[in-house]
């Protein structure tokens, strides 16, 4: 083989999945160069090959990317001076000519090629097996596949590379943009194909993290219930229905079909049965009795263990990731952290209260004035008068949390009242003012001129800081925790419950069999609210549990909450599920509200006054086509919302 590579794809890369050392890979020809063949002959040189391929899925610890272009994560706002991209983004100051906080168009198409080129060449030698290396292959289809996938569900109207080009310029790489559900029914398909060729886990510690047959059929399932969704599903919407490639092709279907949600429903529910066949399931830890869920320990736990440890909720880990790097900026300015990775008051109101009850049921006057359901409880009318305690073992609520203790004080009293009452899952998510730090030995204060608060842009804008993904036992300043090595989570077991439970009301609707379809719903619905601690949904009036709507719209809307909650600030998934049900031109358009950073704490009523913090401004469903692929291919056509 004449054909050359530059292995700076391969070299100066840390493996996301465990591989070999390849300390003598440049002894192999001068110039820093390889034939292809030599490549695929060394064990070390093929497992970075891969690594390199790996490599370029994107992190989970991250906070300026899609996570950050939602309603959830909450980026100091001053650090748009220093030029954080999202902060841009988020402000509407954003073209195609931008760099992107979403750079898929550019980083993935080399993975692809990268991903085609071992397949085609990779081959069993002395020291990796012909299982191994067709195993590696079939990593490689899939990841091949996961990159379309995120491509059309960012971009909408993509290319399907369906090889590694040998030329580096030319005709060949002027590809033009296909059909939206040509691409998605060509990824879900080669994601199948590629399940059939992998195991569902692996035995071998050393192995954690890469690709499964049910990482395969994880994200099929994502991808399938994206494109049943009402972004792309019979959209009326006049710029995509006139939208055209380079042949005058269609690429988005202006008529709904109800047969994709059908195979969304089927998609979710192979995910459930194949990951509960081989061993998958909710994490849930218990008190000392055995039998009663501590759901503090098991929300948190469910992102923090890893499989070896007993957490066989993930699907798809990422083993090796940014986390201690996303602490440092989540924690508290004065225990050594950035205080800078925050969170929006829409996500403080979307948590249910600890009677299971939503405690806001909308706004008015613009946004800033909630309205408060009045049988749940929730106040915000000054201060709580006692401590709150929870069945729990969680140590971290105050400074007598004890770890062996079943029941410990989460909220003590004289606690702002919006915080109070709340469920499980609202304590191990956020940090909120005067609330107690484990880390600081004291309560957090982000009032103006607080050691944790302002003036600085590395304060929390919107009043709070992220607790969840957060090692809660982290002191930066001393590099500790016990949690430094754990591993992201791109898919975990209580994302396919969700989406099974809304594919199916979806379909349902369609199909108007929501009654016949409703205890199904409610089933995986209720695996995630009793792991949570809360009341459960019932069919009918039954005492301790909540009546299920009647009506499936409103199923719909409780679904949506149940996913907000759950999967809060999780792998951009909030940024696709406002795009796909069609809810982000208003969710991301206008003000944003926080706490009153300005107060001081002198005047501690003032701070907890619901204030704008900023202005956002929504420009697309879909994010541009880089400006320079688009003067480089002409057969190309930019998104709607970018033309100008």
């Amino acid at each position: 083989m004449k054909n050359k590579i530059i292995v700076f794809i391969a070299l100066g890369l840390i493996a996301l999945v465990p591989m070999s050392s390849c300390s003598d890979y440049l002894d192999k020809e001068p110039d820093d160069q390889l034939t292809l063949e030599s490549v695929f002959e060394n064990k070390n040189n093929m497992e970075r090959w891969l690594a390199y391929i790996y490599s370029l899925v994107p992190k989970f610890y991250t906070y300026d990317g899609a996570d950050a272009v939602a309603d959830e994560l909450a980026p100091s706002v001053g650090w748009e001076s220093q030029g954080f991209k999202a902060i841009f983004y988020q402000n509407g100051n954003w073209t195609a000519n931008n760099e992107g906080v979403i750079s898929y168009w550019t980083t993935f198409p080399k993975a692809i090629r990268s991903a085609y080129t071992f397949i085609k060449y990779a081959h069993a030698i002395a020291d990796v097996s012909e299982k191994e290396v067709n195993y590696m292959k079939a990593e490689c289809r899939f990841l091949i596949a996961q990159f379309h996938a995120m491509m059309v569900m960012t971009y909408g109207a993509i290319p399907i590379i369906r090889e590694a080009a040998e030329e580096t310029t030319g005709e060949s790489l002027l590809l033009k943009q296909e059909p939206f559900y040509t691409v998605v029914d060509w990824a879900a398909n080669e994601m199948l194909e590629a399940s059939k060729e992998l195991p569902p886990f692996y035995d071998d510690d050393n192995k954690y993290g890469r690709i499964t047959s049910l990482t395969c059929l994880a994200i099929r399932a994502r991808l399938l219930t994206f494109a049943a969704s009402d972004l792309v599903n019979g959209n009326q919407d006049t710029d995509m229905k006139n939208m055209k490639n380079c042949d005058g092709t269609p690429i988005f279907n202006s008529e709904h079909d109800p047969n994709r949600w059908k195979q969304a429903v089927e998609a979710n529910k192979l995910v459930i049965d194949e990951a509960e066949k081989s061993g998958h399931k909710l994490h849930i830890e218990y008190l000392s009795n055995g039998e009663d869920i501590d759901p503090f320990l098991s929300y948190q736990n469910a992102l923090m263990l890893r499989r070896n440890q007993g957490n066989l909720e993930i699907i798809y880990p990422r083993t090796y990731d940014d986390a201690g790097y996303f602490d440092r900026q989540a924690n508290p300015r004065s225990m050594g952290g950035a205080g800078a990775i925050g969170v929006t008051q829409s996500l403080v109101d979307a948590f249910f209260m600890r009677n299971g009850l939503v405690p806001i049921t909308g706004y008015t006057n613009d946004g800033g004035t909630p309205i408060k359901n009045e049988a749940s409880g929730y106040s915000e009318d000054g201060y709580s008068t006692a401590d709150e305690s929870f069945n729990t073992r969680w140590m971290y609520g105050t400074a007598k949390g004890d770890a062996a203790k079943d029941q410990n004080v989460i909220v003590p009293a004289n606690t702002y009242k919006m915080y109070c009452g709340r469920e499980p899952r609202f304590y191990i998510s956020v940090l909120y003012n005067e609330e107690y730090h484990w880390g600081k030995k004291k309560a957090t204060n982000f009032f103006n001129g607080g050691e944790d608060g302002g003036p600085s842009h590395d304060s929390p804008c919107a009043g709070y800081l992220i607790r969840k993904r957060v090692d809660p036992s982290a002191i930066p300043t001393e590099s500790s925790g016990n949690y430094k090595n754990r591993q992201g989570c791109l898919y975990r077991l209580a994302e396919a419950y969700l989406s099974y439970a809304e594919s199916l009301n979806e379909y349902s609707i369609d199909m108007g069999t929501y009654d016949s379809n409703k205890k199904e719903i409610l089933k995986y619905i209720n695996k995630i609210r009793e792991r949570a601690g809360i009341p459960q949904y019932s069919e009918s009036t039954e005492a301790g549990k909540i009546t299920a709507p009647t009506d499936p719209k409103e199923m719909r809307q409780l679904i949506r909450r149940e996913r907000r909650v759950e999967m809060n600030c999780e792998a951009g998934l909030r940024f696709d599920d406002l795009r796909r049900w069609k809810e982000a031109e208003t969710a991301l358009d206008g003000k944003f509200w926080g706490m009153n950073m300005l107060a001081k704490k002198e005047d501690r009523d003032s701070y907890y006054k619901r204030t704008v913090y900023q202005t956002r401004k929504f420009i697309s469903y879909w994010w541009p086509i880089p400006q320079d692929e688009m003067d480089v291919n002409i057969n190309l056509r930019q998104m709607p919302g970018w033309w100008k």
